[in-house]
């Protein structure tokens, strides 16, 4: 009988935190087995949007989505989205949101400044 190893389940949680904190560099696909993360290493500067986006956007998917996707030999309805979950999205809304504004103001500086004409 050859069966073959079953996938290890991949936590929406710790997915998440790695996107959050890991997600510049994309460790949290490197933790889901797939092999975007070179996107994320190749354009690290602007990966760290991406990271906070895709942290948003995994915490916020419907468990039976992040099941299918990440998940497919385990059923599809168990649940994961917990309060944790909800607390790396806020941050990661935070974050987003004080780069963001950052940037638009360093960019205003130098366009007004004179820097950029």
């Amino acid at each position: 009988m050859n069966a073959s190893p079953q996938e290890p389940f991949k936590s929406k949680l710790f997915f998440c935190w790695l996107a959050l904190i890991t997600g510049a560099i994309g460790g949290h696909w490197i933790y889901a087995g797939k092999k975007r993360f070179w996107f994320y290493m190749l354009t690290f500067p602007v990966s760290a949007f991406a990271g906070w986006v895709d942290t948003m956007r995994f915490g916020l998917m419907k468990d039976e989505q992040f099941n299918a996707m990440l998940n497919p030999e385990y059923p599809a309805d168990t649940k994961q989205t917990t309060g944790a979950v909800v607390v790396s999205v806020a941050l990661s809304l935070a974050f987003a949101m004080t780069g963001l504004m950052a940037t638009l103001a360093m960019v205003f500086q130098w366009y007004f400044s004179g820097m950029v004409s």
